[in-house]
C-alpha cells in the first residue's frame, strides 16, 4: 500500500491518473511514474463521505514508517467499491499497489477521481431504486443528477449541460465501475449505452494521449509543478557528444531513415517553445535556426548560393591559345599549356569548375593536365576529376571544403569552363617535427574559413590527398606527375596498365604465359584450387567455425602449356596446363598430418 504518494510524468510534472487506460493496453501514448511510502496492505480505503486526503484507517498517520519507493511506469489502474468504501489500485510491471492517503500536493488531482467514483456509485444506486432499470435513459439520469442539492457528495452542477459534459469527459471511470457491477441489468442499462454513444460522438473512446496540449499564454497553468524547471546537470557534456561531426552524422541518419519521427520531433519542439516565456521562445528559435542551417549546409552537403558567386568568365570575347604548341599527344593532337578564355588566362595545373545542369548540385571540379586542339579545331582540355569529400567513403564525416584528386579523367571543351582557381593544391611537410606546425596551420585555416562563412564569402576548396577507391585508401598527391602539360596523363597510363593486366598472353615458344599481369613460366610452382582435383563439398560450420568443406590450396609445378586452338590472341578457355601435384601430409593420412611439420 502506498501513502504520501504522487503521480508524475517524465518531466516531473504532476499528472492525472485518468490519462491511463483502466484496461491492459499495449499502445500507451503517455508514461506515468509514481513514488511514495510503501507499507503493508491493511485493507483500508477511502470513505465516500470524506475528502480525498482522509483515509478510513490510521494507516495514513503511520506513513512515515514506510519504505520510500519509486515505481516504474504504471500500466493500468482500477477502482473497487462497496459498503461506502472506495479502493483504488495501480499496477506496474512488478506488482499491484493499493493507494492510501496521497501527498498534500497531489490531493487536488486525486479529488477528481474520487468525485467521479462517487457520481458513478450514486447513479448505480439511482438505477437500483427503479422498478425497471430501462425506464431511465441517459438524458433522464443526467437530469436527476443535476437536481442534486449542493450539500450532496455527488453534486456537480444544477445545469444539465455541465453535468452531461462532466459525465462524458470522465466516462472511462464510470463505465469501468458499471462493467464490474455484478447485476447484469445495470451493466446493460440504457444509461451505459447512451454514455458510450456520447463518448463516441466526442471521440472520447480511445483513452490515449496523442498530442501535447498547448497552453495559451493568457491562461494560467494549474499544474502545481509547472513552474519548476527540470533539473539540469552541472557536469559538462563529453566533448565527443558535442562536436558538429556527431550532430551532423546523427541528424542525417534520422532525416534519411526516420523522416516521420524527425518531423514529429520538430513539431513537438515548436509546441514546447510556445509553452515557455518570450525570452525562452526567442532562444529556442535561434537554436532551431542554427540547427536547421547546419543540416542544410553540412548534412546534405549542398553548397550555399553565395559559393557560386566566385570568379566566372564574362560573356564577351573568345577562346584563343596563348603561346606556341608544346608537343603532340599519342593520337596526334597539338598540345598547349595556356589559353585565354573571354579575357581570362587558363593554364595547365589549374583547377576549374564546369557548368552543371542543376543549380543545386555540387560543382564539378577538374584538374587540368594538358590542353589540346582537336582535329576539327575545337579547343579542349584533359582533366582529372576532383571529388568532394561527401562523395567519397568519408560521406558526411568529410570536411565540406576538402576535395580529393582521383584517377578518373576525361576530355572537355574549354567553352564549358565556368570558374578558375577553384581549388588550392596543398603540400604538407611530413614528419613528427612538423606535427605541431601543421596543427597550428589547420586551426588558423578553420578560423579563416569560419570568418569567410559569416561574411558570406565563397567557399575556398583545397586538395591535399589522392582518393583511390580501388585500393581502398587515400594517398599523398604525386606532385612530380601532375600538370606536366606534355600530353601524357598519369592516370591514363594507370588505366592502360590495368587493361594490359586483363589480357591473357602466351609466348610463341609456349614457355610462359601472363595472367592478370603476372608472368608464369615452365617449372614454376603455383597454387591451384583443390576443387580442380576433386568434387566440391558444401561448406558448413563446425563448433562455431567455417572449416567444414574448406581445404588448402594445392601446390603444383607447371610442366607444360597446352594451347588447343591456335589463334593470334590466346584465349584462356582454350589453354590448359600440365602440372605435377604435391600432396600435403593431411592428404596422405591423418597420422602424417598429426606428426609432420607444418611446412612439409
Amino acid at each position: 500500500m502506498l501513502h504520501n504518494w504522487a503521480l508524475y510524468n517524465s518531466d516531473s510534472r504532476l499528472i492525472s491518473l485518468e490519462l491511463l487506460p483502466m484496461k491492459p493496453c499495449s499502445e500507451i501514448d503517455v508514461t506515468i511514474f509514481g513514488s511514495g511510502l510503501m507499507t503493508e496492505d491493511d485493507g483500508s480505503g477511502f470513505n465516500l463521505d470524506t475528502e480525498a486526503g482522509q483515509s478510513s484507517s490510521a494507516s495514513g498517520t503511520q506513513a512515515t514508517d514506510g519504505i520510500p519507493i519509486y515505481l516504474s511506469a504504471i500500466k493500468e489502474w482500477m477502482i473497487e467499491f462497496g459498503s461506502s468504501m472506495v479502493f483504488i489500485s495501480i499496477r506496474t510491471d512488478m506488482a499491484w499497489y493499493r493507494l492510501g492517503k496521497p501527498s498534500k500536493q497531489y490531493t487536488p488531482w486525486y479529488n477528481t477521481v474520487l468525485k467521479t467514483a462517487r457520481i458513478a456509485i450514486s447513479i448505480i444506486t439511482l438505477l437500483k431504486e427503479q422498478n425497471r432499470v430501462s425506464r431511465l435513459s441517459f438524458a433522464d439520469v443526467i437530469k436527476k443528477v443535476s437536481e442534486y442539492k449542493q450539500d450532496h457528495n455527488s453534486y456537480i452542477s444544477s445545469d444539465s449541460v455541465a453535468v452531461e459534459r462532466y459525465v462524458v469527459v470522465h466516462g472511462q471511470i464510470i463505465l469501468q465501475l458499471f462493467a464490474e457491477y455484478p447485476d447484469d441489468k445495470i451493466r446493460k442499462s440504457a444509461f451505459v449505452t447512451g454514455l458510450a454513444k456520447k463518448m463516441e460522438e466526442r471521440h472520447h473512446t480511445k483513452w490515449l494521449v496523442k498530442k501535447k496540449k498547448v497552453m495559451q499564454r493568457s491562461e494560467t497553468n494549474l499544474n502545481p509543478r509547472a513552474a519548476m524547471a527540470p533539473v539540469v546537470s552541472k557536469r559538462k557534456a563529453m566533448q565527443a557528444t558535442t562536436t558538429k561531426l556527431i550532430n551532423r552524422i546523427w541528424g542525417e541518419y534520422y532525416s534519411n531513415h526516420l523522416p516521420e519521427d524527425s518531423k514529429e520531433g520538430t513539431a513537438s519542439e515548436a509546441k514546447d517553445d510556445d509553452e515557455g516565456d518570450e525570452q525562452e521562445q526567442e532562444e529556442n528559435e535561434d537554436e532551431d535556426a542554427e540547427e536547421e542551417e547546419m543540416v542544410v549546409l553540412e548534412g546534405t552537403q549542398k553548397p550555399r548560393s553565395v559559393s557560386k558567386e566566385t570568379k566566372a568568365f564574362s560573356d564577351e570575347g573568345e577562346i584563343r591559345w596563348e603561346g606556341g604548341p608544346e608537343g603532340k599527344t599519342s593520337s596526334g593532337e597539338v598540345v598547349y599549356k595556356q589559353a585565354i578564355i573571354h579575357g581570362e588566362v587558363v593554364s595547365v595545373g589549374m583547377s576549374v569548375s564546369v557548368e552543371v545542369d542543376e543549380s543545386d548540385e555540387l560543382p564539378d571540379i577538374y584538374y587540368i593536365e594538358y590542353m589540346f586542339e582537336a582535329k576539327k579545331g575545337r579547343k579542349m582540355f584533359h582533366g582529372r576529376i576532383m571529388q568532394h569529400g561527401c562523395q567519397t567513403v568519408l560521406g558526411n564525416a568529410a570536411n565540406e571544403r576538402e576535395v580529393f584528386l582521383t584517377n578518373e579523367c576525361m576530355d572537355l571543351g574549354l567553352q564549358e569552363l565556368k570558374q578558375t582557381n577553384v581549388v588550392s593544391i596543398r603540400k604538407r611537410p611530413w614528419g613528427y617535427q612538423y606535427r605541431q606546425e601543421n596543427i597550428v596551420k589547420d586551426k588558423l585555416d578553420r578560423e579563416r574559413a569560419e570568418e569567410r562563412k559569416k561574411k558570406g564569402l565563397p567557399i575556398e576548396y583545397y586538395c591535399k590527398s589522392l582518393y583511390w577507391p580501388e585500393r581502398g585508401a587515400f594517398f599523398s598527391l604525386p606532385f612530380d606527375k601532375l600538370g606536366l602539360g606534355s600530353g601524357v596523363c598519369h592516370s591514363c597510363k594507370l588505366e592502360e596498365a590495368e587493361k594490359e593486366k586483363e589480357i591473357f598472353k602466351v609466348n610463341s615458344s609456349k614457355s610462359s604465359f601472363v595472367l592478370e599481369g603476372i608472368e608464369y613460366s615452365l617449372n614454376d610452382y603455383v597454387y591451384v584450387s583443390p576443387f580442380e582435383f576433386e568434387e566440391r563439398i558444401d561448406q558448413g560450420t563446425h563448433k562455431s567455425g567455417r572449416n567444414v568443406g574448406l581445404k588448402a590450396y594445392v601446390v603444383c609445378q607447371v610442366l607444360e602449356i597446352i594451347v588447343k586452338k591456335e589463334t593470334k590472341q590466346a584465349e584462356i578457355k582454350s589453354t590448359e596446363l600440365k602440372v605435377r601435384r604435391f600432396f600435403r601430409p593431411e592428404d596422405v593420412s591423418s597420422e602424417k598430418a598429426y606428426c609432420s611439420d607444418v611446412q612439409e
